[in-house]
């Protein structure tokens, strides 16, 4: 592929059909590559010559390789979840679940892709914009529902709202990574996923709450997977 003579092209708005195609090129090459070869494979002449750019177009839309990665991770997760349709509002349990469920769902159709983003967040050495990016797009996703507790007065008096939100995606970026690592099933991730969660999430929660996450518990330990709020779709994919 060749790369395009970037100086020859005429000046474009950023929102222009052009731009935005050309960054959707440059962020599917990169995913692509971490899936193929992992982050450390990754640099910014190969990434321009597979999206058919010149390397200093990728510096002036991204500045560095590792805010190219980030935006790569975020929007293609960002994207997925806008694809999901939800049975229960925002700010619930059930959707926070549904929304859990369905992302294990589509990780297990890319395990590689995972595996190499899951090891990024763990390493000690990861860039800071990577890290920030990874552990945002979970953090708002959870937020919503525990600030909803909080404002109906349902947390533990001990419970602080950002510390709760961070050891949740903690946790559950810990389960994905096991899972990756093969110390999980494919057929157990999804269970033991939720239940971890759920009992995490019950020694922060009083009320009605309380009852909620105590009722789904044992209703998962007698029922398995049949007690979880999975789409059809996702109970489909489930049972390949």
């Amino acid at each position: 592929m060749n790369v395009t003579n970037e100086s020859n092209e005429r000046p474009q708005t950023y929102a222009s059909p052009a731009i935005i195609e050309r960054r959707r090129r440059i962020l599917e090459e990169t995913r692509q590559v971490i899936a193929e070869n992992g982050i450390t494979a990754l640099n910014m002449n190969d990434i321009g010559r597979r999206a058919g750019v010149a390397k200093r177009t990728l510096y002036n839309a991204f500045q560095t390789r590792e805010r190219m990665i980030a935006a790569a991770i975020q929007e293609y997760f960002e994207e997925y979840v806008s694809r999901i349709t939800f049975t229960q509002p925002s700010g619930t349990l059930q959707h926070n679940l549904e929304r859990m469920i369905s992302v294990v769902q589509r990780n297990r159709r890319i395990p590689n892709y995972i595996r190499a983003i899951m090891a990024l967040y763990f390493s000690p050495e990861v860039d800071e914009d990577i890290w920030l990016a990874m552990h945002s797009i979970a953090t708002r996703q959870n937020r919503a529902w525990i600030e909803n507790l909080a404002a109906g007065k349902q947390l533990q008096a001990w419970i602080e709202v950002d510390t709760l939100v961070d050891d949740l995606v903690r946790l559950e970026y810990a389960m994905i990574n096991d899972w990756a690592r093969g110390r999980i099933p494919d057929d157990a991730i999804i269970v033991r996923l939720i239940t971890s969660y759920l009992t995490l999430i019950l020694g922060a929660v009083r009320g009605a709450a309380r009852k909620e996450v105590e009722a789904m518990l044992k209703d998962i330990a007698e029922r398995g997977a049949e007690a979880l709020p999975m789409r059809k779709r996702a109970k489909a994919e489930a049972a390949e």
